[in-house]
């Protein structure tokens, strides 16, 4: 016979009690009331055994019947759990056998004078593992009660006859004091378990939480990194799309037809521009890098433009539009004009599209004195339109991102839901406060207050503006990668500099080399260019050239937004940095302002 079917026909144990066993042994691990459970099972098994060795050694037969009893009772409990019966019965039986085993020992040694009333005093323990409180407190009190019936029927005159002699319950008290110690000790180990498991878990937990902030931080930033590549990479083809409409429509050969087209292509293509500004300040603004400037400019100006951008799309509806200052406004303050304006454009703009007639008033008070500390005044914004207004029901989310009142105004009136979003945390960055009040049918108030630093105009704004046009032999350098830029750059300056030199480079190592070997009154950089960058060029033209090519002035022409890449710019040497797409007349006079 061979070895195979030798141990073929070897029993083995039943599938079921292994499995039994299994279950228990993994339950007994992540359940604390489990591992309990069949603790107190062992613990009052090996008790009753002593108890039931100690009344045979004492000729107390029916101590040993009801000790044998309750370790019988113990083995039946222990395997219906293994066998799989729910445990929350199975703790009422322990309880119940707990507390049988322990009233008749009393009753058999003197009731309420027998010195075991401490055991049944302490036999209702295995309530603690009750499911609920009700049976936690129903079990503690059963016990309670059997020992005030016991003092009852002591009171009442009842006698019990002690079946042994009190000197040989010295056994039986050392061996109640055993058990209710290993049950405290079992308690405070399996406490201290699952004390040791919670912190474990809250530990691991914030492992998790740290990993998925990091996943989050890092999620984050790709998604900056990624709207910061798709907005360099849509500025540059609007810096053709922009510059070229621009070009052409000041040709005066085109016909009324082809100007008007050409006006369209600029309207959608500054609205295009617009909607890339809006994400990008979205991006900035989740992150928490929405940056403003504090810098001197000229409020009443500034609210003049603002109303002006917009006058000619409220003059295509049968609206008055009216600007009103108070003459208390002060004229110079501190604070970032560029980002008002974006404030008040989408004030103003959001007026126009949701009133089809009526009246938009932009108004502007100020107020100082006793309640404005000394030198500060707190400007008051505020844009009325007679329009549809906002339905009370839907005002909470009206400073939602990418939310519009409801489904429909996207399809009637365009819009992506991100410019008062915006606004408001414009408004917020720059230290101030916005709120509106609106009623349908009736129109909406938009109210923003900000608080400004006063100052007095600079001496560089009270200076006549630099000309536009200039018949100087102007030599500049254009260093682009991108030929259509370095084409419209090129054709932008020659529209007002007509004897102007202009080069062309592909490469920031060629910038360098026409530098090194001849001379420039202007230089305009770009940044991302093959061989070496433009920072790189910069530095080097910098360092590395004597003068007076050294110093020749470099203006960088980017399309990536991020303030960091223009303080970089800076700290390489260039003087100014302009953004894709750049305006026509804003690029001659900054050329012109470095050789006139």
């Amino acid at each position: 016979m061979n070895i195979s079917s030798t141990s073929a026909h070897k029993p083995q144990p039943p599938a079921g009690w292994k499995e039994g066993v299994r279950q228990w042994v993994d339950k007994s691990h992540s359940n604390p009331r489990e591992w309990l459970f069949f603790s107190f099972l062992v613990i009052l098994s090996i008790g009753y055994s002593a108890f039931a060795m100690v009344a045979w050694d004492l000729d107390f037969w029916g101590g040993v019947v009801v000790n044998l009893l309750g370790i019988a009772s113990m083995v039946l409990i222990g395997g219906l759990r293994l066998a799989g019966v729910r445990l929350s019965p199975l703790i009422t039986a322990l309880q119940a056998a707990t507390l049988t085993e322990a009233f008749c020992i009393t009753w058999m040694t003197g009731g309420i004078y027998s010195a075991t009333i401490s055991w049944l005093a302490l036999s209702p323990l295995p309530a603690v593992i009750a499911y609920t409180q009700r049976a936690r407190i129903a079990g503690l009190a059963v016990g309670w009660l059997l020992i005030l019936g016991l003092y009852g029927y002591a009171l009442l005159g009842g006698e019990i006859a002690m079946q042994i002699v009190p000197h040989g319950l010295i056994h039986w008290h050392l061996m109640m004091a055993v058990v209710i110690f290993a049950m405290q000790v079992a308690l405070l180990y399996r406490m201290n378990t699952v004390r040791n498991h919670r912190l474990q878990s809250i530990q691991k937990k914030s492992r998790h939480l740290r990993h998925v902030h990091q996943q989050l931080k890092h999620t984050q930033q790709q998604k900056d990194l990624f709207v910061a590549s798709v907005s360099h990479e849509l500025r540059t083809p609007m810096n053709a799309i922009l510059g070229l409409a621009d070009l052409i429509h000041h040709d005066k050969s085109l016909s009324t037809e082809v100007r008007t087209k050409i006006e369209d292509i600029q309207k959608s293509g500054e609205h295009l521009l617009t909607i890339i500004n809006d994400l990008l300040d979205h991006s900035q603004m989740e992150a928490g890098r929405l940056q403003v400037v504090k810098e001197p400019f000229n409020l009443t100006e500034t609210i003049h433009t603002s109303f002006q951008l917009l006058k000619r799309r409220a003059e295509t509806k049968p609206l008055r539009y009216t600007l009103t200052i108070d003459s208390q406004v002060p004229s110079w303050v501190m604070g970032d004009g560029h980002r008002l304006t974006q404030i008040l454009v989408n004030l103003l703009g959001n007026a126009i599209k949701f009133t089809e007639r009526g009246d938009i008033e932009l108004r502007c008070t100020a107020e100082t004195g006793a309640h404005v500390p000394a030198g500060m005044a707190l400007i008051h914004l505020e844009v009325r339109d007679t329009g549809m207004g906002i339905p009370t029901d839907k005002q909470h989310r009206v400073f939602q991102n990418f939310s519009q009142v409801d489904h429909t105004i996207a399809r009637r009136f365009g819009g992506n839901g991100l410019g008062l979003s915006i606004t408001q945390g414009l408004v917020q960055a720059m230290g101030g406060e916005i709120h509106f009040t609106s009623q349908v049918g009736q129109g909406t108030r938009f109210f923003v207050d900000l608080p400004c630093e006063l100052t007095e105009a600079p001496a560089p704004f009270q200076a006549a503006q630099a000309p536009l046009d200039s018949d100087q032999a102007i030599r500049i350098l254009i260093a682009d990668d991108n030929p259509l830029n370095r084409q419209i750059a090129s054709l932008q300056l020659r529209r007002h500099l007509p004897q102007a030199v202009v080069t062309e480079v592909v490469s920031g190592l060629q910038a360098f080399e026409q530098v090194r070997d001849g001379s420039f009154d202007v230089i305009l950089m770009d940044l991302l260019m093959p061989e070496m960058d433009g920072l790189e060029a910069s530095r080097k033209i910098r360092t590395e050239l004597p003068e007076p090519q050294r110093s020749t002035p470099i203006i960088a022409l980017t399309a990536n937004t991020d303030k960091d890449e223009l303080a970089r710019c800076i700290e390489y040497g260039m003087n100014e940095c302009m953004l894709k797409p750049f305006n026509r007349t804003h690029l001659v006079q900054r050329v012109l302002s470095y050789v006139l």
